[in-house]
C-alpha cells in the first residue's frame, strides 16, 4: 500500500494483520477486512514504530473503539530499548488507539499462535544495540499445511546477520517472503535468502518512491531463488496468495 508495509493473514478461524502502512492506508484496509467478512482481529503486530508501518493502526484502532463489527484482541510491538522508543505523534495515537480498546502491548516473544488451519512463529528481534529502528522489526514465520510465508518487516543486514547467527532460522524455509524493507539494497542478503530459500517474493513500495525501492542489486539477489515469482505492490497493487495446504496461488489488484 503506497511505500507503506501491511499484510494480512486470514485462515478458517483466525485473522492477524502485520502492520497497517501509511495513516492514508487505513480505509483501505478497514474495506478489506469487510470484504473478508473479518469482524475480530486476533492480533495485531506493529513490526516495529515507524510511519509507514503503523500509521494506519491508530483509524483502525479508533473505528473498533467506536463500532461493534470490529473488535481486536491482542497488540503486539518489539521490544526497545528506552533511547529507541519513539516520541512521534503518530506513535502516540496508536498507544492512545490501544488504551481505547481497553488493550495491553505484548512485547514480542518467542510463540507461536494457533491459527487454526495454520500456525504463526512470532521471531523477535535478537539485538538490543541496532542504530535503527528497522533492525528491531519482528518476524513471523506462517505454516500452512506443507507451505510457508516469512515476514520480516524492515529487518535488513544486521538483523538478518544476528537471527542467522543466533539459531532463530534453523531448520526454517519459506516457500513466500515478505522482502525486508521494501527491497532495499541492504536487505534479502546473499546469506539470508540461501537460508530461507524462498521461491516467491512480495515487495511492498510505493510507486515512484524517493528511495529508489525495490534495489536492483536486492531485486538480483532474490532473482537467484524466485524467478520470475517477484511481486511488487508498485506495478501489482494489492498482492494476494491463498494456500490449500499443499499448494500456492496468486493473484493481483492489478
Amino acid at each position: 500500500m503506497g511505500q507503506g508495509d501491511s499484510e494480512l493473514i486470514v485462515t478458517d478461524t483466525a485473522a492477524v494483520l502485520i502492520d497497517a502502512g501509511e495513516q492514508s492506508a487505513a480505509d483501505d484496509i478497514l474495506a478489506d477486512l469487510q470484504q473478508y467478512g473479518i469482524t475480530k482481529l486476533d492480533w495485531i503486530i506493529g513490526t516495529h514504530p515507524h510511519a509507514d508501518h503503523i500509521g494506519g493502526f491508530p483509524d483502525i484502532l479508533s473505528y473498533a473503539a467506536q463500532n461493534s463489527d470490529l473488535t481486536i484482541s491482542n497488540v503486539m510491538i518489539p521490544q526497545l530499548p528506552d533511547d529507541m522508543i519513539p516520541t512521534t505523534r503518530t506513535y502516540e495515537k496508536f498507544l492512545d488507539g490501544v488504551d481505547e480498546n481497553g488493550l495491553i502491548l505484548t512485547q514480542a516473544t518467542d510463540i507461536t499462535i494457533d491459527l487454526g488451519s495454520a500456525s504463526l512463529e512470532i521471531i523477535p528481534s535478537p539485538g538490543n544495540d541496532y542504530s535503527s529502528l528497522n533492525d528491531y522489526s519482528i518476524c513471523a514465520y506462517l505454516t500452512c499445511g506443507d507451505t510457508s510465508f516469512f515476514f520480516t518487516g524492515d529487518a535488513s543486514k544486521p538483523e538478518e546477520k544476528d537471527l542467522l547467527r543466533s539459531g532463530a532460522l534453523d531448520g526454517i524455509q519459506a516457500d513466500v517472503l515478505k522482502v525486508g524493507h521494501h527491497g532495499s539494497r541492504e536487505s534479502s542478503t546473499a546469506d539470508f535468502l540461501a537460508q530461507l530459500q524462498p521461491s516467491y517474493a512480495v515487495i511492498s513500495c510505493g510507486a515512484g518512491n524517493s528511495y529508489g525501492h525495490p534495489h536492483s542489486e536486492a531485486v538480483e539477489r532474490l532473482k537467484q531463488y524466485c524467478g520470475d515469482q517477484i511481486w511488487r505492490t508498485d506495478e501489482s497493487g494489492t498482492v494476494t496468495i491463498q494456500s490449500d495446504g499443499a499448494s500456492l496461488t496468486v493473484s493481483t489488484e492489478k
